[in-house]
């Protein structure tokens, strides 16, 4: 079942990618030879007008064929509307489709996530308080419905803002040592302010005001806002993540690719069910088209890489290029080799 959910995950993801990549070479009106989701042998073929549809044994990637990428001996022999006789943008826009399909659905499936759920980052919600807890010593203050809007001096504008608050107040150097707590709230409209003091809590070790949020009631536009800003927030920990790889603060061998994949998503799946799978589809999403983007030859960020100098009249010679993308392919293959073995010694 793991072995299935995650070769389902990686398809949709994939078939995204290569979807974006062959919309756009169809609108731009250049020939698609092949749409083919999985690598190696072909396993299924239907063409439909002058585009082969296949599924291959191996689901570990996808490509679109369209006819012209590949220089000609001759000019005359070019493809006819093919990729290199387009104009650069259009080169551009067709590149960088499979990524942006990427991101694009990553904001859909967090949109689904938080409608389905209603948990948005605490930087969404609203300081006003949902429940009180009976343990709590702040409890002859404070009332479901209160809106906080200073704690110990500092202004609190969300409910982000009030937990790192209380965190200072746990702190590190100078721990909380059961002092007055000056908080300021305004109720039906009316400013009030009393010191509390916090209640520890053993659950998290710390000490706490013992309150809970008031569920959050967001509109349509609300959920798009959200969705946009915790897929920056995804994307900026991946970025953040790849730089540590880079830079060998994290070692190589943390890296999970494709046989240890089945793993990860069987766990995750046990613990959290579908709305587990929904999150692994972000984070894979964004993970491949930020590995896209990646300037690096054979892969579509280092496509682009030849495109864009065209925009200011600086043309690469195109057999030159697919020489230096034929060289990344290698590269790229013997670094698949080497998660997969990295894979295997892990998890066997």
């Amino acid at each position: 079942m793991s072995i299935i959910l995650a070769i389902i995950i990686l398809g949709i993801i994939i078939f995204l990618h290569e979807l974006g990549h062959f919309m756009t070479a169809k609108y731009y009106k250049m020939p698609v030879l092949e749409f083919a989701i999985g690598m190696g042998p072909k396993l299924f073929t239907k063409r439909i007008g002058e585009t082969d549809y296949s599924i291959r044994m191996l689901p570990l990637g996808g490509f679109v064929n369209i006819a012209g990428m590949q220089p000609e001996e001759n000019p005359e022999d070019e493809v006819p509307g093919g990729f290199y006789t387009k104009p650069a943008f259009s080169r551009f826009v067709v590149l960088i489709a499979g990524v942006m399909m990427n991101f694009l659905t990553s904001i859909i499936a967090i949109f689904i996530l938080i409608s389905m759920t209603g948990v948005v980052p605490l930087k969404y919600i609203e300081p006003v308080i949902g429940t009180i807890q009976e343990s709590s010593r702040a409890k002859d203050f404070l009332q479901p419905g209160d809106r906080i809007t200073e704690i110990n001096g500092a202004k609190i504008s969300n409910w982000k803002d009030l937990q790192e608050e209380i965190l200072k107040i746990n702190g590190t150097e100078k721990k909380y040592n059961d002092e007055d707590i000056p908080v300021k709230i305004s109720r039906n409209g009316k400013e009030m302010s009393d010191n509390v003091k916090l209640t520890y809590s053993k659950e998290t070790e710390s000490y706490i005001l013992g309150i809970q949020v008031q569920s959050p009631k967001l509109s349509f536009l609300k959920k798009i806002k959200i969705s946009v800003y915790s897929f920056a927030e995804y994307f900026k920990m991946m970025v953040h993540g790849l730089k540590m790889l880079i830079t060998g603060k994290v070692s190589a061998k943390e890296i999970t690719g494709p046989v240890g994949l089945p793993k990860f998503v069987g766990e995750a799946y046990k613990t959290g069910g579908g709305l587990a799978l929904i999150n692994i589809f972000i984070i894979l999403s964004i993970n491949i088209g930020l590995m896209n983007l990646l300037p690096i030859p054979a892969l579509d960020g280092g496509r682009l890489l030849f495109v864009i100098p065209e925009f200011i009249g600086i043309k690469v010679n195109k057999k030159i290029e697919e020489k230096i993308h034929m060289v990344g392919m290698m590269l790229l293959l013997l670094l698949m080799a080497f998660i997969i073995f990295n894979d295997v010694t892990k998890y066997f």
